[in-house]
């Protein structure tokens, strides 16, 4: 077999064993090349979704601001108690419902309200009369401590007669004895408890 033909059965072996060769014309030798090493395998795809991130709490809703409305009591005369509370000489203390700005101050708010009435001695077209609306009457201070409404109001008070002294206070006690955080109520009138101040009269 001829030299050049030994050479090529040689590289064919070779070839066929998974072997690089390299040939060298001028030695007319064959040496073999180890095969590269195979590459590492791929890595594994990052995931296109990122997890959930940590849910934030809810966002707390507002507080409520109070209460949009409130009673005030007026008087409905002679009605012998057929409308409301029976008060004075058969007369009935009437709750009335009114819109105020929402607040949590309501107690003061239905003070307020029931003194805005100062110089009207009926309710509109109702028939129910105020036995307060001649009497000028503002807050100086109130609190609720162990279910009893403190209130203290200064001014004056000014009647028209034996009946008004049960009204105004059946009125004025009402007002706060509406709030079921009140049980019992404490009124003075420039430093003199309510009872004292309206026997004055």
């Amino acid at each position: 077999m001829k030299k050049h033909t030994w050479i090529l059965v040689v590289v064919l072996m070779l070839a066929a064993a998974g072997c690089s060769v390299r040939i060298d014309l001028g030695g007319a030798t064959a040496t073999p090349v180890p095969s590269p090493s195979p590459l590492p395998p791929a890595p594994t795809a990052l995931p296109t979704a990122l997890p959930n991130p940590t849910a934030l709490p809810p966002t707390p809703t507002q507080a409520p601001l109070g209460l949009n409305s409130v009673l005030i009591y007026l008087i409905a005369p002679e009605d012998n108690g057929k409308s409301g509370m029976l008060v004075g000489c058969g007369d009935s203390a009437v709750p009335v419902s009114v819109a105020i700005e929402p607040t949590l101050g309501v107690l003061r708010a239905a003070y307020s309200e029931l003194f805005k009435l100062y110089g009207k001695q009926y309710y509109g077209q109702s028939g129910l009369m105020n036995a307060l609306y001649a009497s000028n009457l503002s807050i100086e201070s109130l609190a609720v401590e162990n279910g009893t409404a403190r209130v203290a109001l200064k001014g004056s008070i000014s009647l028209g007669g034996v009946c008004d002294t049960p009204r105004v206070e059946a009125q004025l006690r009402l007002t706060a004895l509406q709030f079921s955080t009140v049980q019992d109520v404490f009124i003075t009138l420039n430093g003199v408890p309510l009872k004292d101040a309206l026997s004055l009269k």
